[in-house]
């Protein structure tokens, strides 16, 4: 091989080569701020409750926020900072108090560097996808039951009903005829039988 056709040959290896290092490098990135991203993970487990929701477990991995969204995908509660690395049983009490039983998402969101929570610069952590991590978990709101208007009316007409059926029975009953007294009067019955008698 001559001198002529030896340096166009070296320049497309030294083009090749670079370009497969170039295409590895960006592999590498990518792969690195995928397997960044897919560390992070949240789990809501059902529960009951109004005033707070509890989530399982949170993994943020440069640290962040747990938030949680009610049904019309409102948030409605979030954490305070959380370090990074794996956190259980984080609780997070919510606002306004669930008023019915209802599914809520969990969701982690990374922190911008100030570690005060804001929702428009504190962004989710997202999947390989792009799309925010989060999970969904019913929470029941268990509902006190108060006593009616109708409750109330039949409570009070069975306790009038009873009463009369008590006066009733007590007036009913036979009036007590013997003893001392009825002795005397059926004495002057007598007697005055006899006057009227006698006159006739």
């Amino acid at each position: 091989m001559n001198a002529r056709s030896t340096l166009p040959a070296l320049v497309l290896l030294s083009v090749l080569v670079g370009a497969v290092a170039l295409a590895g490098g960006l592999a590498a990135g990518t792969a690195t701020a995928q397997t960044a991203n897919a560390t992070a993970d949240v789990s809501v487990d059902d529960q009951t409750g109004a005033a707070s929701v509890t989530v399982a477990e949170a993994t943020l991995p440069d640290g962040g926020y747990v938030v949680v969204y009610n049904a019309s995908g409102g948030i409605v509660g979030v954490s305070e900072y959380l370090d990074s690395g794996t956190h259980e049983d984080v609780t997070l009490e919510v606002s306004p108090a669930l008023s019915r039983s209802q599914v809520v998402v969990g969701e982690v969101r990374a922190d911008d560097g100030d570690e005060s929570f804001n929702a428009s610069a504190d962004q989710p952590y997202t999947n390989e996808n792009g799309q925010p991590i989060g999970e969904a978990g019913y929470v029941t709101v268990e509902q006190t039951e108060t006593a009616t208007p109708t409750a109330t009316a039949t409570a009070t007409e069975t306790a009038t009903a009873s009463d009369g059926d008590a006066t009733t029975a007590a007036t009913d009953e036979p009036t007590e005829t013997s003893g001392p007294g009825f002795g005397v009067a059926a004495a002057v019955v007598a007697l005055v039988g006899a006057a009227l008698l006698a006159r006739r």
